[in-house]
């Protein structure tokens, strides 16, 4: 046995006296090294029985925030821990350590626990440079960032929180508080885990518990804390065999949230995911969205977790609303008091489409990212934290595949299932915005064996998305139009217009349906504010009114063309348009059209 492992189980023998000789009782168990046979943690000496307690500890060896108050004299009174703010107990638990370790030494009375702590972790904060290099791209690169400089922060505090005459500055440092800050992150357990009975020894922070915290992680371990007068007893579920390795559930945590915290992966994790936080505060209806899904009890719409297992049920509700526009704002959102969850669940199909582009599109800039990244990776990992980080940066990617392979297949049975509706005639405008239904009719004059042979994505785009290529099947409208210079958006206007006169056209029914269908500009309570907008619009029209009427009467006659008319397809342009991403075409561009279901 060399030296460094003679002074490492020193120290385990010297922590195991402590422990009993200030009121532990852990006969049952014993507590290896990390260099023993099966790695360090505590295993079962004998059989113990299911909820039999096999170890107790009393109160007084909990590390809490008054412990550490009492301990660290500090420039003011000692502050309390803000609900919202969890820092500044915790960082008095991270002073604690440091004066404990540094300042207290050999008169510590938790020098035999402080011994035995981890002198090198393996969180990423501890990470060489060459090992940081598998992080990039990933979402734990940016999560490393904001933990450390979230650390410094605190770290200026705990300098001027602490005299100098108490923890010098030569002590006080960063490393040193980066050292007790992982301390905490791999072992304490929060304050929450505790009963009341406990409030007064907790203090409002985490604690820390000498021979609990050695205890090492398995999901889905119960462990049941028994607490009486003098201390804390602890039993798992399940009998525990003799040799067998006694565990803790440090909670539902992520292969991210285990290797930031902790320093360890889990394979095949069910808890990983890959988080998304969507932004969407430039939004110009941000407000009127936020209280929308307030209303439908969505209070926090910004984080989500993607699992391999499939989407949050929480994430496309959120999504629907962030893609709704002003009209759907103005239909579904007339009383939020009123909105049913459930509501989120079937917008419609035009806006379950947008929403699942989004969250298509964003994943698939995050997969680029992590893709790109990967060729200035080291060859080969050689180090047990590099294999870590690049096991985890593995599993990243396959999430991410997997939910855009499952994105991709959703998207190509959304538009099929659109292009049956209008193949039918039996087209599904979103529920709040539809007049009466129309009578069924089989409006396509492309024959159905035609569409039937071509892709979704192909009948989609030629059958119930109208854009500019759409007005090839009207020769007429064509001519005409080529003769005075019109923007797309006004040109798409004009078409409506003339799909609505002619029952000839494959849409004719989707948008005589939308007869009663309403701009929130063109509503009485709306037209005061919206007065610009209609101005514009109205200038826009008598720009071409009567000039086309004269020159082309047969494709614009009057009577079709009226300023209300032209304001009531305007609206329909500007809130059933949809962009189609070019992965869901034949070629290479984005098609931008109205979307008439």
């Amino acid at each position: 046995m060399d030296q460094t492992s003679r002074t490492r189980n020193a120290k385990l023998s010297a922590f195991v006296e402590w422990l009993k000789a200030n009121g532990a009782d852990f006969s049952k168990v014993e507590i290896r090294d990390a260099e023993s046979e099966g790695g360090g943690g505590v295993y079962a000496l004998e059989r113990i029985e299911s909820e039999e307690r096999y170890a107790f500890i009393p109160h007084e060896l909990v590390i809490t925030g008054k412990v550490c108050h009492d301990t660290v004299r500090t420039n003011g009174q000692p502050q309390k821990e803000d609900e919202d703010d969890p820092k500044p107990c915790r960082l008095m638990l991270c002073v604690f350590l440091i004066h404990e370790r540094f300042v207290a030494k050999e008169a510590s009375f938790w020098k035999p626990y402080i011994d035995i702590l981890p002198r090198e972790f393996h969180t990423p904060l501890h990470f060489s440079d060459e090992e940081l290099k598998f992080l990039r791209g990933t979402p734990a690169e940016f999560a490393v960032e904001e933990r450390r400089e979230g650390y410094r922060l605190e770290h200026q505090k705990a300098l001027a929180l602490v005299p100098e005459s108490v923890i010098p500055r030569d002590v006080l440092t960063f490393e040193n508080y980066l050292w007790a800050m992982t301390v905490l992150s791999s072992r304490s357990f929060s304050k929450d885990l505790m009963e009341s009975s406990l409030c007064d020894l907790t203090a409002d922070s985490d604690v820390l518990m000498p021979l609990l915290d050695m205890t090492n992680h398995y999901p889905q371990t119960i462990v049941t804390w028994t607490i009486c007068d003098d201390g804390i007893g602890f039993s798992n579920a399940g009998v525990i065999e003799p040799g067998q390795h006694i565990v803790n559930d440090y909670g539902e945590k992520s292969n991210e949230e285990l290797m930031l915290g902790y320093g360890f992966c889990v394979p095949q994790n069910p808890i990983s995911c890959f988080h998304i936080k969507l932004n969407y505060s430039q939004d110009p209806l941000v407000e009127a969205k936020e209280r929308l899904l307030a209303a439908a009890g969505l209070e926090k719409p910004h984080d989500h977790y993607i699992r391999a297992s499939g989407l949050p049920r929480d994430l496309m509700p959120v999504l629907r609303v962030m893609v709704m526009t002003v009209v759907d704002l103005f239909y579904i959102a007339q009383d939020v008091q009123d909105i049913d969850r459930d509501l989120l669940d079937n917008v419609g199909l035009r806006n379950e489409l947008r929403a699942r582009f989004l969250l298509m599109f964003l994943l698939e800039k995050k997969l680029s990212v992590l893709e790109d990244s990967a060729a200035s990776l080291p060859t080969e990992a050689t180090t047990s934290n590099a294999q870590m980080a690049l096991a985890y940066r593995t599993e990243i990617e396959e999430i991410l595949r997997s939910t855009i392979a499952s994105l991709r297949l959703a998207e190509q049975n959304i538009m099929a299932r659109a292009c049956e509706l209008f193949e039918s005639g039996d087209h599904e405008l979103p529920r709040y915005i539809c007049a009466e239904k129309a009578e069924k009719t089989t409006t396509s004059s492309t024959s159905k064996q035609a569409r039937a042979d071509a892709a979704p994505s192909e009948q989609f785009i030629g059958s119930v998305l109208i854009t500019s290529e759409s007005f090839a099947t009207d020769q007429a409208f064509l001519e005409a139009c080529e003769q005075v210079d019109i923007d797309e958006d006004v040109l798409l206007t004009l078409f409506l217009l003339r799909v609505r006169m002619m029952p000839s056209s494959p849409w004719h029914m989707a948008i005589r349906r939308l007869d009663g269908f309403k701009y929130p500009m063109l509503a009485s309570e709306q037209r005061a504010s919206m007065g610009d907008m209609l101005a514009e619009m109205g200038e826009i029209h008598d720009s071409l009114f009567p000039l086309l009427t004269e020159h082309f009467g047969d494709v614009f006659p009057a009577e079709h063309f009226t300023v209300d008319r032209f304001l009531w397809a305007s609206g329909i342009v500007e809130a059933f348009r949809v962009v189609v991403p070019p992965r869901c075409t034949s070629g290479d561009s984005e098609i931008e059209g109205v979307c008439l279901i």
